[in-house]
């Protein structure tokens, strides 16, 4: 089924680029994490930079799961990025676990985690 196959790719682009652009936000010039309490766990483990260069190196997996041709390769990178999604989400509920933040990483978290289950088992 090539919807399917469609579907899959997409999950892992949006996955990717969602990465990217929190790498991106947080490498901004300006203190992200002192707009909102909701970063303060993350920033008790690193700085803004830190954070940004993990969040870009998880997005170039990423991309390079998007290009790779083996499915380890594949179903490595959505692992990579299904950990992060899923990290963020754990330190945005730790510190504030009324924001929509956690839901959304943690939404995005599963849909890494079902991909990589989808390609586990369907080996695509």
């Amino acid at each position: 089924m090539r919807w399917a196959q469609d579907a899959r790719t997409a999950i892992h682009a949006a996955l990717t680029a969602v990465m990217g652009w929190l790498g991106m936000v947080l490498g901004l010039p300006g203190s992200t994490f002192s707009t909102s309490r909701t970063f303060l766990v993350m920033q008790r483990i690193g700085d803004e930079e830190s954070w940004a260069l993990a969040f870009w190196l998880c997005a170039l997996v990423g991309a390079m799961g998007l290009t790779a041709r083996s499915r380890g390769g594949r179903l490595l990178s959505v692992l990579v990025l299904a950990t992060a999604h899923g990290l963020v989400a754990l330190c945005l509920f730790v510190a504030n676990p009324m924001t929509t933040a956690t839901g959304t990483y943690g939404v995005l978290a599963c849909l890494g985690y079902y991909l990589a289950w989808r390609r586990t088992h369907e080996g695509i």
